[in-house]
């Protein structure tokens, strides 16, 4: 039997294509549910990569983004009359639960990106709205990052993209309903 440098037979390497093959995984894995899990992780991971690319270029990250992407899309739904979001609501919109908005807001204020008031109805409130600087930059990066989506999915076609959505909504409906 011939062997690989590390000690693995050369028959499993072979049959271990796929994602198995692709981060070094020496036998098949044991539930298809798991190889999902890691195939959504491992496929998470290279479609951030581009993005955090763009992002850092501009001193940002993702969840720092999100924020200002949040606030740039209440503010041109309300127009004139946006006051801002409370640190709650725009939790509420982000992508991914951060459990410490008040430090990514700080960044963001410290940037000149947003700033904070206190709410008008509520002095207990306070309100984040985007400076003209924070707009403006969530307004260059939009059609930089749509680029970036368009780019990585061009391996599927219209028809899969929106299947993947569907499956994708089916498992986020079913992990609610387990909570």
């Amino acid at each position: 039997m011939t062997r690989e440098p590390d000690g693995t037979p050369q028959e499993t390497t072979a049959k271990m294509a796929g994602l198995a093959g692709e981060i070094g995984k020496r036998s098949p894995f044991v539930l298809p549910a798991q190889e999902a899990y890691v195939s959504l992780v491992r496929t998470l991971s290279l479609l951030s990569e581009p993005i955090d690319r763009v992002l850092k270029e501009h001193k940002l990250s993702e969840p720092l983004y999100n924020i200002l992407r949040i606030l740039r899309g209440h503010a041109l739904e309300a127009g004139e009359d946006f006051c801002g979001l409370a640190t709650q609501r725009i939790g509420e919109h982000m992508l991914s639960r951060e459990p410490d908005m008040t430090r990514l807001i700080d960044r963001l204020e410290r940037a000149g990106l947003v700033e904070r008031r206190r709410s008008n109805e509520d002095r207990r409130v306070v309100l984040v709205a985007p400076t003209e600087a924070g707009l403006d930059l969530a307004e260059r990066l939009t059609p930089e990052i749509d680029a970036v989506h368009r780019e990585q999915f061009t391996g599927l076609s219209a028809e899969e993209v929106t299947e993947l959505i569907g499956l994708l909504d089916r498992i986020r409906a079913g992990l609610r309903g387990s909570e």
